[in-house]
């Protein structure tokens, strides 16, 4: 019986939760800041590669969080998944469209200044702007933390 019982125990699987190494886990997501530039179309691809997309930023503390992992570069601004391309002035998360419910535009911003339709966040004063998306920047994926079998 304790034979049968220690077997049992350790062929138990549980769940648990993950990023994918070089990933930093916030709630239900990882997230991954590039070392290399691209241009913000590039960007989305980049991350579509890796099962992501760029960073929608819902909530102020979710801000935070990807400020204290764009602070540990030395890069000036990075790419988020906003944009208004599809209608001037309404900014939407993509590739899904959703609308913004939160925002931290720095004040003046967005103002389109020569067409800027992508948004980036700034290192420096933890701001949203807009941009040119041909621009080349550092960006930031997000993804769903996802199940990994483990066993005991």
């Amino acid at each position: 019986m304790e034979t049968k019982l220690l077997i049992y125990i350790s062929c138990f699987l549980s769940l648990a939760v993950s990023c994918p190494i070089g990933w930093k886990p916030y709630k239900t997501s990882c997230y991954h800041v590039s070392t290399e530039d691209e241009s913000w179309i590039d960007a989305m691809k980049m991350c579509q590669f890796h099962g992501a997309y760029l960073a929608h930023i819902t909530e102020p503390g979710e801000n935070d969080f990807v400020v204290s992992v764009m602070q540990q570069t030395h890069s000036s601004s990075f790419w988020i998944g906003g944009s208004d391309w599809t209608i001037e002035g309404t900014w939407v998360w993509e590739p899904l469209g959703v609308k913004m419910n939160y925002t931290n535009f720095s004040p003046g911003k967005p103002n389109n200044y020569n067409g800027e339709n992508c948004l980036s966040i700034r290192n420096y004063d933890h701001k949203w702007d807009d941009d040119d998306c041909d621009e080349q920047r550092r960006y930031i994926c997000e993804r769903s933390q996802s199940l990994t079998n483990v066993f005991g």
